[in-house]
């Protein structure tokens, strides 16, 4: 006597089961051990946020996008750098020669007084870059989240697929091994036997690619996560589900990250306008130069002659031959095309939520429909079997019904997984899934936080008053745009039906029964999600 541990739990009896080489050691190979430890979404979800490497990468261009906004301000700052010459001079003209040498230190001061504005556009545009990169590292954040959770569901989703599929080979095994018994003692026929070695070495295929298939789903559970599955556990509920879809759609108008992203682009295009006015409009400067000339060899620091030169230069561009001009129409065109991007990325936003949403429904009509189709199939095989020994049913009945409930079996499997990762995709698609959707305790790494930390670093006195001059007579980068970009005449996708529920934990987690457990049962027994089967009709009182 064998008895197999499945994942859910149950422990199948066999009499005289014997397992093909191949089989034995895939139940071997993924048969419940005694682990360490056990992961949870929580914990698998936390890996990935402090170590996925694309979650990384998009922190670090984050980062250096922060920096290109300190640069940008660094321009209303003082330059003062230090310029050093020496200079060795020989001449020969026929019998008469000399030398000469002579050196100089020179200190230069530039501090910008007034840039038409080009500055203030150019700084304006660095923070509506800032800004945009700042939900471009959101969005990777939120696809790295529903990465984790898809491979999680579909590691979880193959293990059990490989206990149903070792469950369905068990079970053809011991149908076989009866038939063969019965053919002994005349009670079946050779083709009865050959129909049921047929199903079995099917079954064998379908425990060979359920294997291979658990073995890829942990090859991307680990490349998402960074470390390989332990004992998954049940995926926790996932809050923040939308009552219908017109609330999606309006979330994902506020806060989905590509959308996002592209009105800050569009913001950022507006401010390269203002920047590009400027090169129209005069700028000054101040120069000073100090510095200290002579011989260097011999070297008499009292024969050094002092020069100190300070000058402002205002400067006013008269003719250019149409390039300043042609720069404004260029940024012009520029930021139509930024706008066309964010009704783009609306509608795409829109799409994407209606995709979610139906995908969401569908699945969870399959869960409930699909726990009542395997109910209903267990009954139907436990009665063929019953009927086939009293001569009502053949073996191709029994065959077909055990496939039907093993396929009933697996679909559900994959419906379930497929209902999970479907919410995580419409929080996606409405920009509100993120690492704390999860787990609420993850540290959180605030990237606009990490640009105060560098916004003002290395500042000088002067920046603050050229930036106050430089608002003079310039145009403004935040002037609102020319078209509606609120999107208040946008159409949106209609049709879509209601959410269904929530299907019950009983349906989404509970464990199904195997296949060979499978019994008879009585009119009055039967589950309520099957409804009425009706009443036979009376029996007939003669003998």
């Amino acid at each position: 006597m064998i008895f197999i541990t499945n994942l859910t739990g149950h422990r199948s009896r066999r009499h005289g089961l014997r397992l093909t080489p191949l089989l034995l050691g895939v139940a071997m190979s993924v048969g419940p051990a005694a682990p360490a430890c056990a992961d949870t979404l929580v914990d698998a979800v936390e890996a990935a946020y402090a170590n996925n490497p694309t979650l990384v990468q998009q922190r670090y261009r984050q980062k250096s996008t922060n920096e290109s906004y300190v640069q940008t301000r660094g321009q209303y700052g003082p330059s003062l750098s230090l310029q050093a010459v020496g200079t060795y001079e020989y001449e020969k003209f026929r019998t008469q020669s000399g030398d000469s040498n002579q050196g100089s230190a020179t200190l230069v001061l530039n501090q910008s007084v007034y840039s038409g504005g080009r500055f203030r556009g150019q700084l304006a545009q660095a923070r509506s870059n800032v800004l945009a990169s700042q939900e471009d590292l959101r969005r990777v954040e939120g696809e790295v989240v529903r990465a984790v959770i898809s491979a999680y569901a579909s590691v979880l989703r193959d293990e059990q697929r490989l206990y149903v599929s070792l469950e369905n080979v068990a079970a053809l095994k011991d149908q076989l091994d009866e038939r063969r018994a019965r053919r002994n003692v005349r009670d079946a026929t050779i083709t009865d036997v050959a129909q049921s070695d047929a199903r079995l070495a099917a079954g064998e295929v379908q425990v060979a690619n359920a294997q291979a298939q658990l073995e890829i789903s942990r090859g991307e559970y680990v490349r998402v996560v960074g470390r390989a599955p332990v004992d998954l556990q049940p995926m926790p509920e996932l809050e923040g589900l939308p009552m219908s879809i017109d609330e999606a759609f309006a979330i994902a108008d506020e806060e989905n990250a590509n959308l996002t992203a592209a009105r800050h682009a569009e913001e950022a295009s507006r401010a390269n306008i203002a920047a590009q006015r400027g090169e129209q409009r005069p700028s000054a400067t101040i120069n000073v130069r100090a510095g200290k000339t002579g011989v260097l060899s011999p070297f008499d620091r009292h024969d050094l002659q002092t020069n100190v030169l300070a000058q402002v230069t205002i400067t006013q561009p008269l003719f250019r031959a149409g390039e300043i001009r042609s720069r404004i129409r260029q940024a012009q065109d520029q930021n139509n095309v930024a706008q066309a991007v964010v009704d783009g990325e609306r509608r795409q936003a829109f799409q994407d939520v209606v995709l979610a949403w139906n995908q969401l429904t569908a699945a969870r009509v399959a869960v409930v429909s699909g726990r009542r189709q395997v109910e209903a199939a267990q009954i139907a095989f436990a009665g063929m079997r019953r009927e086939e020994q009293n001569g009502l049913r053949t073996t191709t009945d029994v065959l077909n019904a055990e496939q039907e409930l093993a396929s009933a079996q697996l679909n559900l499997l994959s419906n379930r997984a497929q209902e999970y990762v479907s919410r995580a995709t419409l929080l996606l698609a409405m920009g509100k899934l993120d690492a704390r959707t999860i787990n609420s305790a993850i540290p959180v790494r605030d990237p606009d936080a990490e640009f105060r930390n560098v916004r003002w670093r290395g500042i000088s006195p002067t920046e603050p008053v050229a930036m106050l001059l430089d608002r003079i007579g310039s145009a403004s980068p935040y002037a609102k745009p020319r078209q509606d970009l609120r999107g208040a005449n946008q159409p949106k996708p209609t049709g879509s039906a209601p959410l269904p529920p929530t299907p019950a934990r009983t349906q989404s987690t509970e464990p199904l029964t195997p296949i060979s457990e499978s019994v008879l049962v009585p009119a009055d027994k039967i589950p309520a999600t099957l409804g009425d089967y009706g009443n036979p009709p009376p029996r007939n009182e003669r003998p």
